[in-house]
């Protein structure tokens, strides 16, 4: 009984509107999910299935939040039937807006729809996409839309986030250049915010190492700027110290020993007896340089 049973389903796969094909689309289009998801399972389960059981089986699933298992039964439909694709990447979509959804599990309904279907428009959607990128280590794709999100909607209150998230992909990506860019611009359009003073932070901790890097390779000049710069800027008086000390032996390093030796004395006056070793390396400059003769 059993096997007729199972032979008469698997013949009815192949008839079109006449089947569990008919049956699961129709539960799913009245949005009985649990029962077009039963039906799909059970005709899966007997044997090859066409492409559209996959299909009504993987957005059955996503409607009811099992969105991982239902994005690889779409997959699977898709594969077999690539003209799928359009209908998925909209349902999809609407299935990203649905009340109750929460912020990533919309974003990844929506980011999956894109990956079917390149022409869809994220919109705003791109910050939230590009989180979900960010949150799995793809910080190729994330850059890319975090790089298009800023630049269509340069005004959202998202950019703060999305500018220091972009600097995080590009170090990742190991383009310094472009994560100092990021790094820049959102110090320069938030200087008061929390991500703006974390990034600030970072810009002269990169800023003096530029400074130490120049002057290891002997470009005295390039180390000056550079330190007088974290010096000017920087609200870590550590590292304003470290810069203040490294300006004094890039002036040594130029021969120039009285700016060396007012570098050294800044370190000195600077001092809030948090400085540490650093007033007491000043203070061997300052007796060597006097010992050659600096008055």
């Amino acid at each position: 009984m059993r096997r007729c049973l199972a032979i008469l389903l698997l013949g009815a796969l192949g008839c079109g509107s006449r089947g569990p094909v008919a049956d699961i689309r129709h539960a799913y289009e009245k949005g009985d999910y649990s029962e077009a998801v039963t039906l799909a399972r059970h005709a899966i389960r007997n044997g090859k299935v066409p492409a559209d059981v996959h299909y009504y089986y993987g957005m059955a699933l996503i409607a009811r939040g099992r969105d991982s298992e239902g994005f690889a039964e779409v997959d699977t439909a898709v594969a077999a039937n690539p003209g799928l694709k359009t209908e998925a990447a909209a349902a999809l979509r609407e299935f990203s807006a649905r009340e109750g959804v929460g912020r990533d599990e919309g974003a990844r309904r929506l980011r999956k729809a894109h990956e079917l279907d390149a022409s869809i428009d994220l919109e705003r959607g791109r910050f939230a996409v590009a989180d979900t990128y960010f949150q799995d280590r793809d910080f190729q794709r994330a850059a890319a839309l975090y790089e298009e999100a800023v630049t269509k909607y340069s005004d959202a209150p998202e950019c703060e986030r999305a500018y220091a998230r972009l600097s995080e992909c590009y170090r990742a990506l190991g383009d310094e250049e472009k994560a100092r860019a990021a790094m820049e611009t959102l110090v320069k359009k938030y200087p008061r915010s929390g991500e703006g003073q974390g990034a600030a932070a970072n810009l002269n901790e990169m800023i003096y190492q530029d400074a130490q890097h120049h002057m290891d390779a002997g470009e005295f000049d390039e180390a000056i700027t550079a330190a007088s710069d974290v010096v000017a800027r920087a609200d870590n008086r550590s590292l304003q110290q470290k810069a203040r000390f490294l300006l004094g032996q890039a002036y040594e390093g130029k021969g120039d020993r009285a700016a060396a030796y007012e570098a050294y004395r800044d370190v000195i006056r600077n001092d809030r007896g948090d400085s540490g070793q650093i007033v007491e390396r000043a203070r061997t400059r300052i007796e060597a340089l006097q010992e050659a003769g600096l008055k």
